[in-house]
């Protein structure tokens, strides 16, 4: 009975956190966000999508992408599939790279959590290129510009997310590797990593 107790327990708190995540990738996504044109957006709107793949893994990482694009999209500028799966795509990435750049376990805190920096960086970079620098950009080449205006949309969008990239890698480093939020976040919950 205790066993059961424990597992609805921490299925509860992943719903709740992951709610939290998608509505902050709302948030960030759309009301934080600098907008120029249709094609360029600014901001730090995939973190929370990362974070939840780094806390949850690939799947909760998928679903809170997923989620968070539809409900922005409806709320502000109406939805459209193919511009979901970029976002989407930022929750299931993420753990490829994890497993592929080593990253530690969470919650670490102090000197054992640098050595996860490394991998946190080069895990979100790749993901963030991946879907939003390169996979956004073709998108949005077919939708808005034509394909004769990819390499320069190519070309601005990289740079901002390598930009954005940068920004996003240490407030996940510093979400992922603290004591009190990972243990608040998943304590109790099997390790995804």
């Amino acid at each position: 009975m205790e066993n059961k107790k424990r597992n609805s327990n921490s299925s509860w708190k992943v719903w709740v956190f992951s709610s939290v995540l998608v509505a902050l990738a709302v948030i960030f996504t759309r009301l934080l966000s600098v907008n120029i044109g249709s094609t360029i957006r600014i901001g730090l709107g995939r973190f929370p999508t990362i974070l939840a793949c780094f806390f949850y893994g690939p799947f909760v990482g998928f679903v809170v992408g997923a989620v968070s694009d539809f409900i922005g999209a409806m709320m502000f500028t109406g939805w459209n599939f193919s511009l979901t799966v970029p976002a989407a795509l930022a929750g299931l990435l993420p753990y490829l790279f994890i497993k592929l750049f080593r990253v530690g376990s969470g919650g670490l805190g102090g000197k054992e959590s640098l050595r996860s920096l490394p991998g946190i960086i080069l895990t979100v970079v790749f993901t963030k290129v991946i879907t939003q620098g390169i996979l956004m950009s073709f998108l949005l080449a077919i939708m808005y510009n034509g394909m004769s205006a990819l390499p320069e949309l190519l070309l601005t969008r990289n740079i901002i997310t390598v930009c954005e990239a940068a920004a996003e890698s240490a407030i996940i480093y510093v979400l992922y590797t603290n004591k009190a939020v990972y243990g608040a976040a998943c304590k109790g919950l099997a390790p995804v990593n």
